[in-house]
């Protein structure tokens, strides 16, 4: 495989721009945009209070990312043409974004526990806020 590989004549592919800078930048802003009711930040941050709590928990989710789980679900809700977060958007990254966050104890770990069933569990036990129809509020 080597040799044929630098035996090889062909010329490198040419790439073409298929975004120009402007339409890139235009998609990087694009959840910026998007609203998030106070009551699902609040959500946000008790559920990463909430790994922080758990007993198989040596270290939880810190408030940075709690920020990405923010930014994650903003990003959700862009992708799925909405200009707002609702709550499967969160449940849908929790663990994604937080489960690699989370360190167990040692006695979790032998256990059988990781950061994807500290976030199942969590999710569980906090309270889903209500939130109906377009919220209305700052971004």
């Amino acid at each position: 495989l080597i040799d044929r590989r630098a035996d090889r004549t062909a010329q490198t592919p040419s790439v073409e721009p298929v975004l120009d800078r402007d339409r890139v930048q235009a998609l990087q802003e694009a959840p910026e945009r998007v609203t998030v009711d106070p009551r699902l930040r609040a959500y946000l941050v008790e559920l990463g209070r909430e790994t922080r709590a758990d007993d198989r928990a040596e270290i939880g989710v810190s408030p940075r990312g709690v920020q990405r789980l923010f930014e994650a679900v903003r990003a959700l809700a862009t992708i799925r043409g909405r200009e707002y977060v609702i709550p499967d958007d969160i449940k849908r990254l929790a663990g994604p974004v937080f489960a690699h966050r989370i360190v167990v104890t040692g006695d979790a770990a032998v256990q059988g526990a990781d950061g994807a069933a500290v976030v199942a569990d969590v999710l569980d036990r906090v309270a889903v806020p209500a939130v109906e129809g377009t919220p209305q509020v700052e971004r």
